[in-house]
């Protein structure tokens, strides 16, 4: 099997790059102004186009995050709203509560406790 995308942090059309391990180091809860302060530089690249994870993270209707995959979809939706949303379905769950373990496959499941 290959790391290709944990190398490349690229879930959904979206590259999160060096983010996405980050973001599964973080501890949690986490609220939004913390992760911006932490992390609002990073640029996540979509359909050509790259974001800042602030700007993103501005577009979103959540306060706090419980666990890394929440961010991550919270960033997909976000950018699916900007990119026409052709990759992300709403709620970008499409990965997420499959209840298949489908989190530790893709890669976005939490590295500490």
């Amino acid at each position: 099997m290959s790391n290709d995308d944990e190398d490349h942090g690229r879930t959904a059309g979206v590259t999160f790059g060096p983010l996405k391990r980050a973001l599964r180091e973080h501890r949690y809860p986490v609220s939004v102004g913390e992760l911006v302060e932490q992390y609002g530089g990073f640029e996540l690249e979509a359909g050509g186009e790259s974001e800042r994870l602030e700007t993103a993270l501005e577009r979103c209707d959540r306060t706090r995050f419980r666990e890394p995959r929440q961010v991550r979809d919270a960033v997909l939706d976000a950018l699916g709203e900007e990119t026409g949303g052709g990759t992300v379905t709403p709620g970008g769950e499409e990965e997420s509560d499959a209840g298949d373990g489908s989190d530790a496959v893709d890669g976005w499941s939490r590295l500490s406790t």
